[in-house]
C-alpha cells in the first residue's frame, strides 16, 4: 500500500459524509468534524474498507474494518479527520453516517449489535469490551367483555458492564412477550436483564400495567419502564422514559394501555425501542425496536376479546475497544 496520504474531497449532509477511494490499497484522508456519536460505515459489499478516526494528524481515536460492506463504531471524542483504504475495486464510495447518540463518552471502539441467542465470538485489541444488555418487552394485556381495558406491557431491564472478551461467550437474547405474556430474559457476561411483565385486565374497568424487568450482575443498571395506566383514568400518561447516566440511549418505555373515550397513549421510548399504543376498542399495538412493551387491548363499544400487542425482543450491544 502506498505510504503517501492522498487528500480526498468529502461530500457531507447533516448526518452523512462520503469519500471516494479511487484506487484500492491506497490511503485517503478526508477532513471534516465528527462529533461523539455512533457511526455506521458502509461501502460496496464485496470491498473491505479499513477506516481510522483521528484527532489531529497523529492521535488515533479508533479504527474499524467493514464486514460485508458495513460496520458500526462508537466515537467517544470528537474527530477531525478520517483515513481509509480499500482492498479492491476502484472509485469505491465509503459513507460514514451518524445513526445515534454516543453509547458512552468513555471509550471509542467497534460496536456490535447482537439480536439472536448463540455464541459471541469477537475479541478486541485490549481484550475488553463494554456491553449493554436489554431484556425483552412484555406483551400488552387482553381485554375481554363489554367496556373493559387492559394495561400495557413493561419494558425489559437494561444493564451494563465492562467484560473480558475471550472470543467465545454464550449470549441469550430475551424473546418478545406476546399478548398476556412476559418478555424473556437476556444474559451475557454474568449479567441478567429480565424481561418486562405483561399487562392485564383485573376487573371490569381497571387495568394493571406490567412492571419493567429487573437486572442482576451489572455494574450499572436500570429497571425497565412500566406499562400504561395502572387504573382506569381518562388521559393517563404512558410510562415515563428512564435515562441512565452511563448510557445515552436510555431504556425503552412500556406500552400504553387502552382507555375509554380517547384511545391508548403511546409507550415512551428513548433510542432503541418504543412501546405500542393501547387501543380503546381493539387489539393493542405491538412495540417497535428492542425491549419495549406492547399496548393493551380495549373493548369499549362491544363485547368480545381484544388481545394485547406484542412487546419487542431484547438486544445486546458490545463496544470493543
Amino acid at each position: 500500500m502506498p505510504i503517501a496520504i492522498f487528500p480526498a474531497p468529502v461530500t457531507s449532509t447533516s448526518d452523512a459524509s462520503s469519500i471516494t477511494a479511487t484506487t484500492s490499497n491506497t490511503m485517503y484522508e478526508g477532513r471534516t468534524s465528527f462529533d461523539p456519536a455512533i457511526y455506521e460505515i458502509t461501502c460496496a459489499s464485496g470491498t473491505i474498507t479499513n477506516i481510522q478516526f483521528f484527532s489531529g494528524a497523529g492521535t488515533l481515536i479508533t479504527s474499524a474494518v467493514t464486514v460485508s460492506g458495513i460496520v458500526s463504531i462508537n466515537l467517544a471524542t470528537t474527530a477531525d479527520r478520517v483515513r481509509l483504504w480499500t482492498d479492491t475495486g476502484s472509485n469505491v464510495v465509503v459513507t460514514v453516517t451518524k445513526i445515534a447518540s454516543a453509547l458512552t463518552n468513555e471509550f471509542s471502539g467497534t460496536l456490535d449489535t447482537v439480536t439472536s441467542t448463540g455464541t459471541y465470538n469477537s475479541t478486541s485489541t485490549s481484550g475488553y469490551g463494554y456491553f449493554v444488555l436489554v431484556g425483552g418487552g412484555g406483551g400488552g394485556g387482553t381485554a375481554s367483555g363489554y367496556q373493559t381495558w387492559a394495561g400495557g406491557g413493561g419494558s425489559g431491564g437494561v444493564g451494563g458492564k465492562i467484560v473480558a472478551l475471550n472470543g467465545s461467550m454464550s449470549v441469550t437474547i430475551g424473546a418478545q412477550g406476546n399478548s398476556d405474556n412476559a418478555g424473556g430474559s437476556s444474559t451475557f457476561g454474568g449479567v441478567t436483564a429480565n424481561g418486562g411483565n405483561a399487562g392485564a385486565q383485573v376487573t371490569n374497568v381497571n387495568a394493571t400495567r406490567g412492571n419493567g424487568g429487573t437486572v442482576s450482575g451489572a455494574d450499572y443498571s436500570s429497571t425497565g419502564g412500566r406499562g400504561g395506566p395502572e387504573t382506569f383514568n381518562i388521559g393517563s400518561a404512558a410510562a415515563s422514559t428512564q435515562i441512565m447516566s452511563f448510557v445515552k440511549i436510555g431504556t425503552t418505555g412500556g406500552g400504553g394501555a387502552g382507555m375509554y373515550g380517547g384511545g391508548g397513549n403511546a409507550g415512551a421510548g428513548s433510542g432503541i425501542g418504543t412501546g405500542g399504543n393501547g387501543n380503546e376498542n381493539g387489539a393493542g399495538n405491538s412495540a417497535s425496536g428492542y425491549g419495549a412493551g406492547g399496548g393493551g387491548g380495549g373493548s369499549n363499544n362491544s363485547s368480545g376479546t381484544r388481545s394485547g400487542g406484542s412487546g419487542s425482543p431484547g438486544v445486546l450491544y458490545v463496544l470493543r475497544f
